[in-house]
């Protein structure tokens, strides 16, 4: 889980500079060995400084934040209701993430060290997470206004939701293809969210169903864009604070979003029992529940994982302050 070092190169360059013109005393260098460690907010701002590695990184994230955002608005107002339309969308879209992933790899490896770096079975694994959590974060004020609507305001809106059921699949259908180290339970958590988009092209969601839940489980999980985040910065160049900083808040909010989801699940399934569905809906609600318990169980590991990397993250941050370092030691 440790993010890899990136800066060797620099520092060598940096050493062999530094030996034709040292001026340096021996107290002085004794005093900075000594000096007190950054705080936290000082070690975030620091963090921007890294303009190697974080501007390459935003020429791939911005592009594909205002591509889903454009997308999703452009099929909201023409509120497109033929399902070969929104497949027809679907494949383009992976196309266009598809080749993203080439382009992105070839010039980050040129721009960035710290994705040079990386290693070569690992790229894809960090390109997926950024490209997914910039998805996202473009999906999220749509997604939040349309679950606000629904579950306030009984208004569920059909294309709109189909609009979003095919744009949160695509980056996780490509994913499938090009990522190769990926655990098994996200594999199958991907591979359920394309069925699941295939169904909700052919769902109607103004009357009472199953369908229902599984939109409301899809938006919660639009809000989760900060920890694909967090996993691509395992690879990247980021302090102690902020990798605590960031760990912290992707366990709150994936943990709060799923305890709110599951809520809301636990009681909307309840209620559809005791009304007595049809054979067929109870059939449907019996095949919700076996593919759901997969994303379920894919969300439970990765809870663990996220409670685990904070009391990491939390560990290497006190061990730099006490051992009187900050942003700077390599």
């Amino acid at each position: 889980m440790d993010a890899y070092p990136v800066f060797a190169n620099a520092k060598s360059t940096a050493g062999e500079a530094s030996a034709n013109v040292k001026s340096t005393t021996a107290a002085a260098r004794e005093h900075d060995a000594y000096r007190p460690p950054l705080s936290v907010w000082r070690q975030l701002a620091d963090f921007h400084s890294h303009e190697l590695n974080l501007t390459p990184t935003l020429y791939l994230c911005v592009p594909i934040f205002l591509i889903f955002m454009a997308a999703f608005w452009i099929l909201g107002e023409y509120l497109l209701s033929n399902a070969s339309a929104f497949l027809s969308i679907f494949f383009v879209g992976s196309y266009i993430i598809f080749s993203s992933y080439f382009v992105a790899n070839h010039y980050l490896a040129k721009l960035s060290t710290s994705y040079a770096s990386i290693p070569e079975d690992r790229k894809f694994y960090v390109l997926s997470n950024l490209i997914k959590s910039a998805a996202l974060l473009a999906y999220t004020p749509t997604a939040a206004v349309l679950l606000y609507q629904a579950c306030v305001h009984n208004d569920w809106n059909t294309p709109r939701i189909r609009a979003m059921g095919v744009l949160y699949a695509i980056p996780d259908a490509v994913s499938l293809l090009l990522v190769t180290r990926m655990a098994t339970s996200t594999k199958v958590h991907h591979l359920c969210v394309v069925v699941f988009m295939v169904v909700n092209l052919f769902v109607s969601y103004e009357h009472e169903t199953i369908g229902r839940a599984l939109v409301v489980y899809a938006v919660f999980s639009t809000f989760a864009y900060l920890v694909n985040l967090l996993l691509a910065t395992r690879f990247l160049p980021i302090s102690p604070a902020v990798s605590l900083t960031l760990s912290a808040l992707a366990l709150a909010i994936y943990a709060s979003c799923l305890g709110l989801n599951w809520t809301w699940q636990i009681q909307f399934l309840y209620r559809l029992v005791l009304s007595g569905p049809s054979a067929i809906h109870g059939a449907f609600i019996v095949i919700y529940l076996a593919l759901i318990s997969q994303v379920v169980y894919d969300d439970v590991v990765l809870v663990r994982w996220l409670r685990a990397n904070v009391d990491k993250r939390a560990a290497d941050f006190s061990k730099s302050n006490h051992g009187g370092v900050g942003l700077k030691q390599k």
